[in-house]
């Protein structure tokens, strides 16, 4: 695991993402429920190390994840020179092997990540009445916890989804494919409308593709009831031609609603 890891690290740098701050989707958050609302994601995440280009056998591990989130509280607050209602909004992050408890996260822990998003920004649109597109979730002030350690205030003004709460990016293109159609999770039967996504950087050594596809809800809670993604990395030497990349290794998520109910409380505390 901390090999992949280091590699996917190296990656991630290599190919510019670790140097700037990038504008994640607000895929994630389509709409807010009633305050006090919570809903559970259960699926799978899967990471494979590709050893076949060299002969070997490829390696791959999977875990079980979670994620909760939850609307804990609303309170005015600044936002672009304005006072403007906000709601706070918690994710809580698990990874791990099954257990009698639901879920191992081994040393790690959880993470859970805490902010005061304003309201006027989740709007359920790709864009807003300007155009201008919803690309990213505003963040006026934030907390996290990450397993035992002490609670940190999180600097900067925009909450980064990716890859730590969920694994998909923000999409240049995001579009609808068929029309809206049943869909059967834990939650129960709904209705809803698949969305695909796809990424795509690359320099002088790597090469990464991410293809993702949402199901939108209006009958779950925050909107997203089930995404899967699917992410590829190649590598080749700095002078080598782009023909020379060969996969080094792949990561699968499968994620849907499993629960929600309405008696939300936070599970950090915060100045």
């Amino acid at each position: 695991m901390v090999r992949w890891l280091r590699l996917v690290i190296a990656l991630v740098v290599g190919l510019g993402f670790g140097n700037a701050p990038q504008a994640n989707a607000q895929g994630l958050i389509w709409k807010l429920p009633a305050d006090g609302t919570w809903i559970r994601y259960e699926g799978t995440y899967q990471q494979i190390e590709t050893r076949s280009n060299t002969g070997g056998l490829d390696l791959t591990i999977q875990w079980i994840q979670h994620l909760t989130i939850k609307s804990i509280g609303s309170q005015e607050a600044e936002f672009e020179g304005k006072t403007v209602p906000c709601r706070w909004l918690e994710f809580k992050v698990q990874t791990g092997k099954k257990s009698e408890a639901g879920i191992n996260p081994g040393p790690v822990g959880a993470s859970i990540y805490k902010v005061l998003v304003p309201e006027n920004r989740v709007i359920g649109k790709l864009a807003d009445d300007e155009t201008i597109p919803v690309s990213f979730l505003p963040m006026v002030k934030g907390f996290r916890k990450e397993g035992d350690k002490p609670v940190e205030e999180m600097t900067g003004s925009v909450f980064q989804i990716y890859p730590k709460v969920a694994r998909f990016r923000h999409y240049k293109t995001l579009e609808k494919e068929g029309e809206p159609e049943p869909l059967n999770v834990g939650i129960g039967d709904i209705t809803a409308q698949k969305w695909k996504g796809k990424y795509e950087a690359e320099n002088s050594q790597g090469h990464t593709v991410q293809e993702a596809e949402l199901w939108r809800s209006d009958d779950v809670p925050f909107g997203l009831a089930q995404w899967s993604v699917k992410q590829s990395m190649e590598r080749k030497g700095n002078n080598e031609p782009r023909s020379a990349f060969k996969q080094v290794a792949q990561s699968l998520v499968e994620m849907k609603a499993l629960e929600t109910g309405t008696d939300a409380k936070s599970e950090i505390e915060t100045p």
